[in-house]
């Protein structure tokens, strides 16, 4: 059986254990919290700097395909300026076949109307 000392020094020794076991469990709890804040940190700042990216890349598309879309636009305008010009240019040269082609066409479209 065990002294009244030794019970003593026992239960001082399992308190100073317990302690020390709680300060070195929250010690590691405030460096996982530290490293879990820094690794949260690092993942913003390298989403921010993707979406920085990501903006650039998408500015730099639609500014590409506004280009080409306006040089698309432009090129379809002159074909068409030139048709309208080729058109005048044959109508002028011959305008009983113009006139008979247009009535033509006009009766073609009335009749196909009325189906």
């Amino acid at each position: 059986m065990a002294s009244p000392q030794t019970a003593t020094r026992k239960s001082t020794r399992s308190r100073a254990n317990g302690h020390d076991k709680k300060a070195v469990a929250a010690a590691a709890a405030r460096h996982d919290l530290h490293t879990a804040q820094e690794a949260a940190e690092t993942f913003v700042s390298a989403v921010k700097s993707s979406a920085a990216h990501f903006g650039e890349h998408v500015g730099r598309t639609m500014g590409e395909k506004v280009e080409k879309a306006q040089n698309g636009a432009e090129h379809v305008a002159e074909k068409a300026n030139d048709a309208r010009h080729k058109l005048e240019d044959r109508i002028r040269e011959r305008p009983l076949t113009s006139i008979g082609i247009a009535a033509g066409a006009g009766v073609l479209l009335a009749l196909l109307s009325r189906r």
